[in-house]
């Protein structure tokens, strides 16, 4: 989908905005600093958060399906600071992906550790992204989730799916979590097309 100059400025500076966001959440989750620099720190956000506010829909601004029929790479979610980037990479034939990310503390769960329903929720995302991009409008029919062992913060987590069938309305994909060669986690779903609107 191509954009004009435009609209290409103000979709890298609200990537840059997002960016940021991220970054501040976790210095918001991890920092130590006295109470009065914290009432400081709020008062600035409150200020900042009302100037985005004046111009403000009612929903996350989403990366369109059609963007990612084709397109060999695709950043997931870059427009959503709460949910975590991941760059997939899809394969020429159109029926795997993989995609790297780094999960910080913000994502914590057992100690040192991604917590367990951040694994699945990658999992859900890495395995519909696929489907998605092969055109197909899906909404998630079933996922299940197994730990193998335990994914780590702060190192970087290689994410992978493959569509395995695809039946009727239903697609059935797998997908698992590695870290330095170690399988932490296995996923499978079943995604069920729905009519496009």
């Amino acid at each position: 989908m191509s954009r004009g100059p435009r609209e290409t400025e103000r979709d890298r500076a609200r990537e840059d905005l997002v960016e940021a966001t991220r970054a501040l959440a976790h210095a918001v989750a991890v920092t130590d600093v006295p109470g009065g620099e914290l009432a400081r720190a709020t008062e600035t956000l409150a200020s900042v958060t009302r100037a985005l506010e004046k111009r403000a829909g009612t929903r996350c601004v989403p990366l369109p399906v059609a963007e990612t029929v084709g397109v060999p790479r695709v950043l997931l979610d870059q427009y959503n600071p709460v949910h975590l980037p991941l760059e997939v990479s899809f394969a020429a034939d159109g029926r795997s992906a993989t995609a790297a990310t780094v999960v910080n503390a913000l994502y914590e769960g057992p100690t040192d550790s991604v917590h367990g329903g951040v694994c699945a929720r990658l999992m859900d995302n890495m395995l519909g992204i696929l489907v998605q991009s092969t055109g197909l409008l899906c909404v998630t029919g079933s996922l299940s989730v197994r730990y193998l062992a335990r994914t780590p913060l702060e190192r970087t987590l290689l994410l992978r799916s493959e569509i395995v069938e695809r039946s009727g309305r239903k697609v059935g994909v797998t997908g698992r979590i590695e870290c330095e060669g170690v399988r932490t986690v296995e996923a499978e779903a079943v995604f069920i097309e729905v009519p496009h609107r």
